[in-house]
């Protein structure tokens, strides 16, 4: 299989999707369809808006359409499971996921990467200066 592609598709993730699907893929309505393993009435409601993959039904689709998960991921709003587990866990992640996610939330990706890299050091027991 080819790269993924992770650039942000212009208008709805569907609409994206058909495209991709028709112009690039070379694909009908029915045959793409089958390779996911769903009817292709859901492949149109998928399509046109109508509804959201399953998680199961993402990956497939990321594998199938050659678009990296997280940018379905963020055309269709749906977090990783994960996110939902962790922020979840006790009353405290419940609490300090959101606000840390509010000030995260314009991050470049370098920055992104560095805290990544900050956690797993915490995380680890090697977090250095900034732990109390």
């Amino acid at each position: 299989m080819a790269k993924k592609i992770r650039t942000k598709p212009p208008g709805p993730i569907g609409e994206a999707l058909r495209i991709r699907r028709v112009n690039v893929l070379k694909k009908g309505l029915r045959e793409m369809a089958r390779l996911l393993d769903i009817a292709p009435a859901h492949l149109t409601d998928i399509e046109k808006g109508r509804r959201s993959p399953s998680d199961g039904l993402l990956t497939r689709i990321s594998d199938a359409y050659g678009i990296a998960e997280p940018e379905l991921r963020a055309g269709w709003s749906k977090a990783d499971g994960i996110v939902g587990e962790v922020a979840t866990q006790d009353a405290m992640t419940a609490e300090k996921v959101p606000e840390f996610l509010r000030t995260a939330r314009k991050l470049s990706l370098e920055q992104w990467d560095r805290l990544i890299g900050q956690a797993r050091r915490m995380a680890s027991g090697k977090g250095g200066k900034s732990e109390k």
